[in-house]
């Protein structure tokens, strides 16, 4: 009797937990709807100042809410966002060229991926060519790269390989976009080889990613996953 009694208490209690996720992703209160709040987080970018590395260079993670941007206003079909967000970048081309990121690390180098989901909305060459560049540079190996650097690239990866989790976003995000963009193959197959590597690479035996592999090696971790460990905080 008592086993009956438990089994029915967690049947209910497993639907009620089903219910509730499902709820949780439909019911939103007034104003509270993804779409609500992305078009105000999109809108609220479009005024904002320029993020800048030591107040030189767009920094990524203007770049990685400027994709989000692009990402909604597409998604939403919100033409005048489209035109704002693309209107926000055109001072790259002349007077704020200065601010453009150099080409010679992961943080820098994802911009490409910007310029080049602006080429796929306006088909204006100018952001392919930015684009490509940042694409390609991030496998041609410069003349004065370190032997780390060096070791990456010969075996078929970037050279701006660093096994820290953020890159399995920074890198993949500029070749899919170039492979988008061209067509050429050799974009999407670096990504894919790329992202490979670093799920073998950082991801533990309990599902749970290392944030960055130098942690590991001095023997302790930053776990990232359903929580973020951190065990050297």
């Amino acid at each position: 009797m008592c086993k009956k009694l438990l089994l029915s208490l967690l049947t209910v209690l497993s639907f009620q937990l089903v219910f509730a996720q499902q709820n949780s992703l439909t019911g939103f209160p007034k104003g509270s709807t993804p779409h609500e709040i992305g078009k105000r987080l999109a809108y609220h970018f479009i005024d904002g100042r320029h993020e800048l590395y030591a107040g030189k260079y767009i920094h990524y993670a203007e770049v990685c809410t400027w994709n989000g941007a692009l990402d909604y206003a597409l998604k939403a079909k919100d033409q005048k966002l489209i035109k704002l967000l693309k209107d926000k970048f055109e001072p790259f081309f002349n007077r704020e060229k200065v601010l453009l990121p150099p080409m010679n690390h992961v943080d820098y180098n994802m911009f490409g991926s910007l310029a080049l989901k602006l080429y796929q909305i306006t088909k204006d060459e100018r952001y392919r060519k930015m684009g490509l560049a940042y694409a390609d540079t991030q496998w041609e190996l410069p003349e004065n790269a370190k032997r780390e650097e060096k070791a990456w690239a010969d075996k078929g990866y970037s050279w701006q390989t660093r096994l820290w989790i953020d890159d399995m976003y920074m890198i993949t995000v500029v070749q899919s976009e170039a492979y988008k963009v061209t067509g050429d193959h050799k974009y999407i197959d670096r990504a894919a080889k790329e992202m490979v590597m670093y799920l073998d690479e950082l991801q533990r035996p309990n599902g749970l990613f290392i944030m960055l592999r130098m942690f590991l090696i001095i023997g302790e971790e930053v776990t990232v996953g359903w929580l973020w460990v951190c065990r050297i905080c």
